[in-house]
């Protein structure tokens, strides 16, 4: 029982210190590329940094949303904590925040699919 508590504590700290990506839905073949945004901001000093993505960027989307991705790019524990705040997969709407890291900027890609 300890050996298993121990690979468990072991797996989950080597999970936590890889890139902070999450994705929603499921991409099906069918689907292509609705939008990909780079969102690239500098760190503030003692602050953190929050950026909202939206899709569509002004009225309203033609397209199902089938998966909403964001890919951190830093590729270590210093990314944007990503959250999906409205719409998303099943509507033609999306709105993802990207928190910063205190002191940490953001470099991160968002990626919409749908069809």
């Amino acid at each position: 029982m300890k050996f298993l508590y121990c690979a468990v504590l072991i797996l989950a700290v080597f999970a936590a210190s890889h890139a902070y990506s999450a994705s929603w839905g499921k991409r099906n073949n069918s689907d292509y590329l609705l939008s990909r945004q780079i969102v690239v901001r500098n760190p503030i000093k003692n602050n953190y940094i929050s950026v909202n993505v939206n899709y569509p960027g002004n009225g309203v989307g033609y397209y199902n949303i089938s998966l909403v991705s964001v890919i951190d790019n830093f590729r270590n524990t210093s990314g944007a904590t990503p959250s999906l705040w409205s719409g998303g997969p099943g509507f033609k709407f999306a709105q993802v925040n990207l928190r910063s890291q205190v002191s940490r900027g953001i470099n991160s890609t968002v990626e919409i699919y749908g069809r």
